[in-house]
């Protein structure tokens, strides 16, 4: 005699069935969403372990890539405050040397060329005290002051007068200020300071493009102050050409700081490009590890899906057939 079925059977049988469908229905749901083969570490211990490796590696890349666009955009805007030095530094080289000393129209004409370099003077402590974001970015290690005044004639850089010869040691210091970024160079110490080839320097104190202290005690080596004394020697009642003459051919000496500022900034522009390139590239290849250790192409997951679907309403319409006439049998 064999084994009678009951309905209870086939229903405990058929939920059994149906549970599972569902189950393979919300994995392969969750394959589809998420890109990974599997949800939990248990699943696949191995490559779960490698893949929290691997995590943690691709957001370390995503830290150091974001640190680098962050820096480029800073250094952006140092760059542009060089460009418009550079531009100022030209027009007086250009139009403040011979064409000054031979005007026509003398005194009156000395004196407009005077008040264009007092405006100039403005301009290039504008330019330096321009902030990205909320820093000043030519203010070395105190992004969080103006870095240049200029009251009565007299230049300061943070707070000292850039032609007092009592400033020169702290106006070096600063000039050799740096701010070292973590940009994935494997940042060490050194007896507590940054080893600075394993860190990329965002400073760019502002003193060292415009200058400070004297030559022979007797110029001034910033470019701001010189202007101002081009700019006396030309309201003077008495035209002192050839002093006039000495004061621009310094000044255009000096102006070529400008360009060298130019060059370093251009030679890290470089660095940062390169290094945004190999990070960039880091990314793709953890990626690409990341997928083949516990990832699943989206067509084979959408594909999952679309079968895990099908049995799910192949499951429901069963059920159907079997529910359906257990009622009536029980209603009779």
């Amino acid at each position: 005699m064999g084994m009678r079925i009951t309905t209870n059977m086939v229903m405990r049988n058929y939920n059994k069935n149906l549970s599972r469908t569902v189950g393979g229905l919300e994995s392969a749901r969750k394959q589809v969403q998420s890109g990974r083969r599997f949800q939990q570490s248990y699943e696949d211990p191995t490559a779960a372990a490698k893949g929290a490796v691997l995590d943690r590696r691709y957001a370390r890349n995503g830290d150091y890539l974001n640190a680098v666009e962050n820096t480029q955009k800073w250094q952006d805007t140092q760059e542009s405050v060089l460009l418009e030095l550079n531009e100022v530094v030209r027009n007086i080289d250009r139009d403040y040397s011979t064409t000054v000393m031979n005007d026509p129209q003398g005194k009156v004409g000395r004196d407009a060329y005077a008040a264009n370099l007092r405006e100039l003077q403005r301009s290039m402590i504008n330019t330096l005290n321009v902030k990205y974001g909320d820093a000043f970015v030519m203010a070395g290690n105190d992004g969080l002051n103006a870095p240049f005044t200029f009251e009565d004639g007299v230049v300061k850089y943070r707070g000292l007068d850039v032609d007092d010869p009592e400033n020169q040691e702290a106006l070096d210091k600063m000039a050799k200020e740096a701010s070292y970024i973590d940009l994935g160079f494997g940042m060490t110490f050194e007896n507590g300071e940054v080893v600075s080839s394993s860190a990329f320097d965002s400073a760019l104190p502002g003193i060292n493009v415009v200058g400070y202290g004297k030559t022979d005690g007797k110029y001034s080596n910033n470019l701001i102050v010189l202007a101002g004394q081009m700019a006396e020697i030309l309201e003077a009642d008495e035209f002192d050409s050839e002093a006039y003459e000495e004061l621009w051919s310094h000044f255009r000496e000096r102006g070529e700081t400008v360009s060298d500022q130019f060059a370093k900034i251009g030679a890290k522009t470089q660095l940062l490009e390169a290094t945004k390139e190999r990070l960039t590239k880091e990314k793709d290849n953890i990626y690409e590890q990341y997928k083949s250790t516990i990832g699943i192409e989206e067509e084979e997951a959408i594909t999952n899906y679309s079968w895990a679907q099908y049995a799910y309403n192949v499951a429901l319409k069963i059920g159907t057939s079997i529910i359906g006439p257990s009622l009536l049998d029980f209603m009779d």
